[in-house]
């Protein structure tokens, strides 16, 4: 059994690793399944849900498709004791970058969508259980279309 500060690093690690394959766009079912349980939850902002990693990879390369870059910063990272696992707790900062805008260079509101979040997950043993993706401020262009999206981010 892991110690409490064992298992609270794995918990910031797991959470860090998600996003890191996120903006690489590593969309392989066998490395999701190392982050996520095989019934793994990700709540998104707009109500939608996905579950285990084979729905979560194939979600996720359909709407990532649309971005040229991506990059997610997340920090203030707060691990809790939760039943027989963790809780972390951390502030995330979504920069998306339209696929329209393969230079990667942001001239204005229109070739990007931006997102403050605070993100809560779940981990029991070495795997994220639940995730929540709670919306806090946005900017850019693009978020009604993707909100809308069933493979939205």
């Amino acid at each position: 059994m892991m110690s409490d500060s064992s298992a609270a690093e794995e918990a910031v690690y797991l959470l860090n690793r998600y996003f890191r394959l996120l903006d690489e766009k590593a969309f392989e079912v066998d490395r999701f399944a190392e982050v996520f349980a095989t019934d793994g939850v990700i709540l998104r902002p707009n109500g939608t849900t996905m579950v285990g990693p084979e729905q979560i990879v194939a979600s996720h390369r359909t709407s990532f498709a649309r971005f040229a870059a991506t990059q997610h910063l997340l920090t203030g990272h707060d691990v809790e004791p939760e039943g027989g696992g963790q809780t972390v707790r951390a502030n995330l900062v979504a920069i998306h970058i339209w696929g329209t805008n393969p230079q990667r260079v942001i001239s204005g509101p229109d070739d990007y969508f931006i997102a403050g979040a605070v993100i809560t997950a779940s981990v029991t043993g070495n795997r994220i259980t639940r995730l929540v993706n709670t919306n806090v401020w946005k900017g850019g262009a693009g978020f009604e279309s993707m909100a809308a999206t069933p493979g939205a981010p």
